[in-house]
């Protein structure tokens, strides 16, 4: 009988310190998964919205045309309140020339509000933009909003704002590189890789 009590109270031994073992290795394992996930996963730089801008600049990172740290400079200044001042004016590029066209008797407001709306659902499409634009100027050809000549003025409207556009983000980036490059931040040829990089752009009025 006693014997038979010394085998349970070992086998009981046994067990426990099996499960401890089990517990501490699992315990260590969690560890070691939560430290992998840690160096593995990428941390998400929200302070940045332009991810388009990032991107771009990520290329010229990869090539050693920059740093990392002379794209988080360049990337300050676009984000800087003054910036998104001067896109959302430009954004109202073709609303105003649609104003005009307009008042000029070219369009009636119907055929504005038709082209605003084609405008507005052209944005959704991202890098798609302009070949949206071009099918519902199309669609809105064919089915009689529009003529032709009136389709035809609206493209130059559109060209004109790209170019006013890209004309003036060009100048805008380099009053603000300027300033990194009299601060040793980065080189004139750096400069002039990072706006060339950043321009023609993906943001459409």
């Amino acid at each position: 009988m006693l014997k038979k009590n010394i085998k349970i109270i070992a086998a009981l031994t046994i067990l426990t310190s099996l499960n401890i073992n089990c517990i501490t290795v699992n315990a260590s394992s969690a560890k070691n998964v939560s430290k992998v996930s840690e160096i593995t996963t990428p941390s998400k730089n929200n302070n940045h919205k332009h991810l388009d801008y990032k991107s771009r600049l990520d290329e010229l990172v990869k090539n050693n045309v920059i740093t990392a740290q002379q794209e988080n400079a360049a990337l300050d200044l676009i984000k800087s309140n003054d910036f998104h001042k001067f896109m959302k004016k430009n954004h109202e590029c073709s609303k105003n020339k649609l104003d005009t066209l307009v008042e000029k008797g070219t369009l009636t407001k119907e055929q504005k509000s038709s082209i605003k709306k084609v405008i507005s659902s052209s944005k959704k499409q991202g890098k798609n933009f302009r070949s949206s634009i071009n099918n519902g100027l199309d669609e809105l050809v064919n089915n009689g909003t529009l003529t032709k000549d009136q389709k035809t003025e609206v493209e130059n409207l559109f060209r004109s704002c790209r170019k006013e556009r890209i004309d003036n983000l060009n100048a805008f980036f380099k009053q603000k590189f300027d300033t990194l490059v009299k601060n040793g931040t980065i080189t004139q040829q750096q400069e002039e890789a990072i706006i060339k990089s950043l321009i023609p752009f993906n943001h459409n009025s």
